[in-house]
């Protein structure tokens, strides 16, 4: 909590000559005078005028202007007694002779400090902007000011009386207040009607993607589509990788899935698979270039687009990674209902908010933006009525024209379906998913070294990581930077494993250590208490029960050791049949049966084929899913797949079918010990070599 001192200090300086005014009016009001009845009526009109722009600005005007007319019917009445109690008196001219008092001055500092006061709170504590009860509260301040105000000079008017001339002013009053409402009423239509975003110089980058002409055209993927609930099409292009690492890659503004080819390839060496999307408005997806049909589209459009290419519901590793304008969007998913759609996110560069201190003026040159218009559709919004939302009101720097590569101009709706909103610093706070931030030092754009305090001012939990000396679009296609996103979403995708949590604990209670074993047990049972359909603690408590009852056979407790060998099988088939494209699932469970099925293969050999031979459906499954990345991963991982592989069809026997294992293993991985035990394997398949576990836990 600020200190007062902390609170003053910080108080924007015109509020200071504005308090000087209101209490010189106040004091000119402790002695008698003689006015036209219109100065009378500044003080409250000031009140009645704050006291709506209270309503504008609330997060729900509706629920504020409740509390408005309910204060302000309460109070009317006690401004009107206020009033009457002062000695006033109608002159022929029509002006009135009123005696001095103070409720001018306690009125004017009574706004002046109502006003304050929610504004430091608000300031200091932003999430009660978001609380019905003090949206109402608020809203109720406001509306005590005005009754108090009006029914005050209300008052005052009928203590004075009403001479023939008091209709004079009253009309003069009538006339002067429609006139005002109606320039207002002209100046909101103006700027809505004829205020329109400005052209820009054009940035080299805002024509063409930086390093487009070095790129191989012919390893851009096809622009594929799915259908949106509203029929419209919905593009992307799909960079395909492991079944259970899956990334939905979003664009910044302006542009389209092409633009996020170079981060996208990064993504897919690293073991991702990659759905490059187009937001609506871009690239091909909706039906008018830069404008979607209303403002929360492009959230429903998220949603629609997961289910439509089967990443809803899937046990897989599911990312959102956004840049610049999207990595607002992508703050603005973590933070809103949506949020379940993924495990976690990356917001590249992000835009979030216009008064955030990572903002530069006019994003560095890169925007116009058509500031009279936005200031009334957004009034019109906080009434509830999202008209003229389809206007434009911000360009970009470019000279590109519509197209499936470019969009120059947005709407609105489009523009504000991609941000955080006015309470971005409480949904930031919200946020419960990882989320690691990124940017560029030489970014001209957003201030860099002003993410990483703001976000740790707002939300500890999010990580920042700042490149060094990358601009902002070369945080997509710079082969640094694009390489340095790829190694943060594989940081996060580890730090999801629950296999890393079991593991090494696990392995470690096989080769003996009970207390390591009993560990990683409890780890699984507190996991599949709280999910009991958590596919990877399944298929690891199979693995556990597995071992469980191989311990009780070697001790003679065949009962024992057949129920645990049942439960433990039935765990496994369970979390394959819930992720059954989980290579989280299928390797565990392929990795437990294979040596269980060779443990009881002299004392039951078609129940240890029958075992074999899923664990070799397991092991062929994880070969396909890892031949997008083959050549990045290491001699251990490829020696011990390909071992496997081998192995298991030398137990069944089918030495045909173990054999292109075994030449792999000696053609790719020469000078290993994988290559020399193949090799022995090769020419006497009953060699006593190993083909597995050569330098494994």
């Amino acid at each position: 909590m600020p200190s007062f001192l902390q609170i003053v200090t910080n108080t924007p300086l015109w509020v200071w000559p504005l308090m000087l005014a209101v209490v010189a009016l106040g004091l000119y009001g402790l002695r008698p005078r003689t006015v036209p009845p219109l100065r009378l009526a500044i003080l409250p009109l000031v009140g009645l005028g704050t006291s709506f722009a209270g309503i504008v600005q609330s997060m729900q005007p509706a629920l504020a202007a409740l509390g408005w007319i309910a204060a302000l019917l309460v109070l009317l009445p006690v401004g009107r007694a206020i009033g009457r109690r002062r000695a006033a008196r109608a002159l022929p001219d029509g002006r009135l002779e009123i005696a001095g008092g103070w409720f001018m001055l306690l009125f004017g500092l009574s706004i002046f400090a109502a006003r304050y006061a929610l504004g430091v709170l608000f300031g200091v504590m932003p999430a009660l902007k978001t609380v019905p009860l003090w949206i109402a509260l608020s809203g109720a301040v406001g509306g005590a000011i005005a009754g108090i105000g009006l029914g005050w000079l209300a008052g005052l008017l009928a203590q004075a009386g009403r001479p023939v001339r008091m209709g004079k002013w009253a009309r003069r009053l009538s006339i002067g207040a429609g006139a005002a409402l109606l320039l207002v009423i002209a100046a909101f239509g103006g700027a809505i009607a004829f205020d329109s975003p400005g052209r820009v110089p054009p940035l080299a980058a805002g024509n063409e993607l930086p390093g487009i002409a070095s790129w191989n055209m012919a390893e851009i993927p096809k622009a594929m589509k799915v259908t949106a609930r509203d029929g419209a099409p919905l593009t992307y292009r799909l960079y395909p990788g492991r079944p259970d690492r899956q990334v939905v890659l979003i664009h910044g503004s302006s542009g389209a899935s092409i633009s996020m080819h170079k981060a996208a390839q990064a993504l897919q060496a690293a073991g991702a698979t990659v759905y490059a999307i187009s937001l609506r408005g871009h690239g091909g997806s909706g039906t008018i270039n830069g404008d979607t049909s209303y403002q929360s589209q492009l959230d429903d459009d998220l949603v629609d687009f997961v289910k439509a290419v089967g990443m809803s519901g899937a046990q897989g590793h599911r990312t959102l990674i956004g840049f610049s304008a999207s990595g607002g969007f992508v703050l603005r998913t973590a933070s809103n209902e949506n949020r379940r759609l993924f495990d976690d996110y990356i917001a590249i560069s992000p835009y979030v908010a216009q008064d955030s201190p990572t903002s530069r003026p006019a994003a560095g040159g890169w925007a116009s933006v058509a500031v009279p218009r936005v200031v009334a559709l957004s009034i019109l919004d906080r009434l509830g009525l999202p008209w003229f939302q389809g206007l434009p009101i911000v360009r970009f720097a470019t000279d590109a024209g519509p197209s499936d590569s470019r969009t120059p101009v947005y709407s609105f709706r489009l523009q504000a379906g991609m941000q955080l909103g006015r309470d971005w610093r409480a949904r930031i706070a919200s946020i419960d998913r990882p989320l690691i931030v990124t940017a560029g030092t030489e970014d001209k754009l957003f201030i860099a070294d002003q993410f990483a305090p703001l976000f740790a001012s707002l939300n500890p939990a999010i990580k920042v990581v700042v490149q060094p000396g990358i601009d902002h679009l070369g945080m997509t296609a710079d082969p640094r930077a694009v390489e340095a996103v790829a190694r943060l979403w594989q940081r996060l995708v580890d730090a999801g494993r629950f296999d890393f949590k079991v593991r090494e604990d696990m392995f470690a209670g096989m080769d003996g250590d009970r207390e390591s074993f009993d560990r990683a047990m409890k780890i699984i049972a507190d996991t599949l208490a709280a999910d009991p359909d958590h596919a990877q603690a399944l298929v690891w408590r199979g693995d556990g029960r597995l071992f469980l009852a191989g311990q009780a056979f070697q001790r003679g407790a065949i009962a024992e050791g057949r129920k645990l060998s049942d439960e433990g099988i039935a765990d496994m088939m369970r979390a394959v049949k819930l992720a059954p494209d989980d290579l989280g699932v299928r390797i565990p469970r392929a990795t437990g049966l294979a040596p269980f099925a060779n443990g009881i293969r002299p004392y039951d050999r078609a129940a240890a084929d029958r075992l074999t031979r899923l664990a070799l459906e397991d092991f062929e499954f994880a070969l396909k899913a890892s031949a997008p990345r083959w050549e990045k991963l290491d001699s251990h991982d490829r020696g011990e797949l390909l071992g496997a592989l081998a192995e298991n069809w030398l137990r069944l026997g089918d030495n045909a079918k173990a054999a292109p294992y075994l030449d792999r293993m000696i053609g790719e991985l020469p000078g290993t010990p994988y290559a020399v035990n193949a090799a022995l394997r090769r020419a006497d398949a009953t060699a006593k070599r190993p083909l597995t576990c050569l330098g494994c836990h």
